[in-house]
């Protein structure tokens, strides 16, 4: 018995030694690789349309109802004017190549949803690196946790290198930010 826990104390010691000495370097999803994301049990379709520089772009929706998606190094994503101010104002590269204990701390002057300037200050840590499950699967994953001041919870992106694209995300539903959204990856197709 006592050879069985030291074997799977081993095990667990060398697992984790092993994940948090993980690295990875950006990468979009191929072309043409379709996701079904699920929140709250509505799901939505994205198709990964190519890459500009740290850019990964997607559409999302169809016919009268497609939206553009721009992922910034893969964590953060736009869809329309307030988010890109907000997004530009973050230095997302510098956690690149995603490594466990990877840190930025920014000031970042935006324009909100209502049209008006704000200033806000963003931490975003890459916390861990760990295996997780969502209906698609499960997935080793780099857990990145964002947290912007005035929020009461952070914004946390699970990035899976093996398809270049956070496959859970959870954060402060905007108009209630005591509550938590979450997004989960439900499908996926190469």
């Amino acid at each position: 018995m006592k050879l069985i826990i030291a074997t799977a104390l081993a095990a667990t010691l060398s697992y984790s030694a092993v994940a948090s000495a993980q690295t990875a370097e950006f990468k979009c999803p191929a072309t043409g690789t379709e996701f079904t994301f699920r929140s709250g049990g509505v799901d939505a379709k994205s198709v990964e349309t190519g890459q500009e520089d740290g850019v990964c772009i997607l559409k999302r929706g169809s016919g009268d109802k497609e939206t553009v998606v721009r992922m910034y190094w893969g964590l953060v994503g736009s869809v329309d004017a307030a988010g890109e101010s907000f997004v530009k104002g973050l230095d997302l590269k510098s956690l690149w190549p995603l490594k466990v204990g990877n840190k930025t701390v920014q000031t970042v002057n935006g324009v909100g949803y209502n049209g008006q300037p704000y200033t806000t200050n963003v931490t975003l840590t890459v916390a861990a690196y760990e295996k997780i499950t969502v209906p698609a699967g499960t997935f080793d994953t780099f857990r990145v946790e964002e947290n912007k001041a005035g929020d009461s919870k952070p914004r946390t992106h699970w990035w899976a290198p093996a398809l270049g694209m956070s496959i859970k995300e959870s954060f402060p539903d905007w108009q209630d930010p005591t509550k938590l959204k979450i997004y989960e990856l439900v499908s996926v197709r190469k």
